[in-house]
């Protein structure tokens, strides 16, 4: 793990974790990004306190409990088809003595193993749900960051605050402004991103700005054409 990474699973010990309530320090992880070191819950690690919030939490707690079905559901399929292919085996060896016996053990084989991929696809949906659930919560924190910024940020700026790459935050960020909740605007041939509401308020600012100068020039022209 590089340095940035270990301060990154570091910053978070204050905080309890939303899942199993432990102050410690995170892990990354290849599905769900960051994720407790103790319970293996996920967790976004983002320092500035008020870019938290309980819609965050209730999606992180969400994805922890998809996980755990996931987890779950990959076992008992895991179980199922181990249990399948011995019944098969023995339908195979104990057809030749008992015809009856071979073939009820071949259905109850093949019926293990339906089981099994039954287990195995609900256990990719909640695999997908986690993920999509802790998606959301960085998603939240991410609009959170920039109302507590209340100005501009570029994707750089907030893959570093949020320890992630700048893809990551690209792609939260196109969700985001889809939704209104984000604008994102083209400055010096850079995209930028901001709230709804700090847009809002800029424009009218410019808006303002430019009626101001307008007005002074229109203040400075009467006296030449008098």
């Amino acid at each position: 793990m590089d340095p940035g990474a270990v301060a990154a699973a570091e910053l978070m010990k204050h905080r309890p974790c939303p899942h199993c309530g432990a102050r410690a320090r995170m892990e990354e992880d290849s599905e769900l990004r960051w994720v407790c070191g103790v319970c293996g819950g996920p967790r976004v690690p983002v320092e500035e306190e008020a870019a938290h919030s309980e819609r965050e939490r209730e999606e992180l707690v969400k994805a922890g409990r998809a996980k755990k079905m996931a987890f779950t559901y990959r076992i008992a399929s895991i179980g199922l088809s181990l249990t399948g292919a011995l019944l098969a085996a023995l339908g195979v060896a104990l057809g030749a003595a008992s015809v009856a016996v071979g073939a009820v053990l071949l259905a109850a084989a093949v019926a293990a193993i339906a089981a099994a991929i039954v287990y195995g696809r609900r256990a990719h949906a909640k695999r997908e749900e986690a993920k999509k659930s802790t998606f959301d919560a960085w998603e939240s924190v991410a609009e959170a960051l920039l109302k507590v910024r209340g100005s501009e940020a570029t994707a750089e700026q907030i893959a570093r605050e949020m320890r992630t790459t700048v893809e990551d935050v690209e792609r939260m960020m196109s969700f985001l402004s889809v939704d209104n909740r984000v604008r994102i605007v083209v400055k010096d041939t850079e995209l930028v991103y901001t709230t709804e509401a700090a847009a809002i308020e800029a424009q009218a600012i410019m808006e303002s700005e430019e009626e101001n100068v307008d007005a002074a020039h229109s203040a400075g022209a009467d006296p030449r054409r008098r």
